[in-house]
């Protein structure tokens, strides 16, 4: 194989190998004790929030660089005995840290992609795989039943510790959307909410990519030269 091509195969190689590894986009806190039951939630001995076809929960979150996302998730419990353990997790594009999403029922053009998740029994971190591209910006990831052919009775776990201050957001037939940290504070703290993905070098860092690369074989083929 000729350098250039050599160069060129190993530079591609290097970005893509460097894109399958995901990271932690966006995560609102900590992972609390998981195998947590139903009733222990049902009973107040842990915090859970509802998360059902009239209850909606997520947060807003905000990147700074292009990313391209691979799954969402959090930590989640359902019922034992519920014959349906399916709900939704969606991406949607807010306009500023205020915004809301556009649409009761997520049909709007704001809403990103949508995945499907099963609420685990006792509770877990559970996720869903999502591939969408996110430009630097506002968003808000988003958990629910009801839509997209789920309709599972769980919740969400708080029992973690938020990662400084979140701005937890939920619907309710009648109420629409609204901010869970302002209405109810300190009520709703300490979720576990997760966006998880690659983030996208810059045009320069691809240029580099391709340099290094180029370099490092021109100097194997002068060492090679002079054996």
């Amino acid at each position: 194989m000729h350098t250039s091509k050599m160069a060129a195969t190993l530079a591609v190689s290097i970005f893509f190998s460097s894109n399958l590894f995901a990271e932690t986009i966006y995560q609102s806190g900590s992972l609390g004790q998981t195998g947590v039951p139903w009733q222990a939630v049902i009973d107040g001995t842990v915090p859970g929030t509802n998360v059902n076809p009239d209850v909606f929960v997520g947060a807003r979150f905000k990147i700074d660089q292009p990313v391209q996302t691979t799954r969402i998730g959090g930590h989640f419990y359902g019922h034992p005995l519920n014959p349906s353990n399916e709900f939704f997790g969606a991406l949607i594009q807010l306009e500023n840290a205020m915004d809301f999403p556009n649409s009761d029922d997520l049909s709007s053009a704001d809403v990103l992609g949508v995945t499907t998740l099963t609420f685990p029994s006792p509770s877990d971190e559970v996720f869903g795989e999502l591939s969408t591209a996110l430009d630097p910006g506002w968003y808000a990831v988003v958990f629910g039943s009801g839509l997209f052919g789920t309709s599972a009775v769980g919740g969400a776990l708080r029992n973690g510790v938020d990662n400084g201050p979140q701005a937890y957001i939920g619907w309710q037939p009648g109420v629409g959307w609204f901010e869970l940290s302002l209405l109810f504070p300190p009520l709703f703290e300490n979720h576990r909410f997760v966006v998880e993905g690659t983030i996208i070098p810059e045009p320069a860092t691809s240029i580099l990519l391709l340099l290094g690369a180029g370099s490092l074989f021109t100097m194997r083929r002068r060492s090679f030269a002079r054996r």
